[in-house]
């Protein structure tokens, strides 16, 4: 008879979770949550957060919104609010900068913010640098602003983030499928997510058990190669 592998077990700290979702904070996370800690006291007049896809820009802003009562819009929504930021609020989360951002939209609330004292969080997949944007102004506003990016996932998130993806679909794995992974796959929320839904069809479809056998074949299959 084959030994089940016992259950991996998370090792990280965690905030609440907001939205039905867990997040756990790592080393990756140091230079957003530094910013988000420190304020009300930043020495900019906004901070942009930037990060990849599912990297965790929106647990971030949405802990800082629960933490300092902060109201979140959409970059490409502005102009259906134009009552942003509220009246005595301190501050505002504007998400998703570098994807069709009404730029015009933009600018006036950047300037009504700064007149208001109310302190602005951007998020973007990219540099605030590397978007290309069209109207001078509002680059030149958004330059002003810090910026804090979450840096690549270390072996400690990827871990507990596959763990749990693999716990959420009632996967048993252990530290050999994990290290396997770790050591095989590339460094993204994103991938991890690919990997472990593609492991499970496999393994249903085959009535196998989710071992480093069928991850192998999981990453073969999703190589772009």
């Amino acid at each position: 008879m084959t030994d089940r592998p016992s259950q991996y077990v998370l090792d990280l700290p965690h905030r609440a979770a907001l939205g039905g979702e867990d997040f756990w904070v790592s080393d990756c996370h140091g230079a957003v949550t530094a910013w988000l800690d420190a304020w009300p006291g930043w020495s900019a007049p906004g901070l942009v957060v930037v990060g990849p896809p599912r990297g965790g820009k929106t647990h971030l802003a949405r802990i800082f919104a629960h933490e300092t009562g902060a109201e979140v819009a959409r970059a490409d929504a502005l102009a259906d609010d134009l009552r942003l930021p509220a009246p005595g609020a301190k501050a505002l989360i504007v998400e998703d900068i570098d994807r069709n951002p009404d730029e015009t939209a933009l600018f006036h609330l950047y300037n009504r913010a700064r007149e208001a004292g109310v302190s602005l969080l951007f998020t973007s997949r990219v540099a605030p640098s590397a978007i290309p944007l069209k109207l001078a102004d509002w680059r030149s506003r958004l330059l002003t602003c810090a910026v804090a990016e979450i840096g690549r996932p270390d072996d400690r998130l990827m871990a507990a983030v596959l763990a749990k993806l693999f716990h959420d679909r009632q996967l048993v794995v252990g530290e050999a499928e994990i290290s396997y992974l770790l050591t095989h796959m590339e460094r993204a929320i994103a991938v991890a997510e690919a990997v472990v839904a593609e492991a499970d069809r496999r393994a249903l479809a085959q009535k196998r058990k989710v071992g480093v056998p069928i991850l192998k074949e999981t990453l073969d299959a999703l190589s772009p190669g």
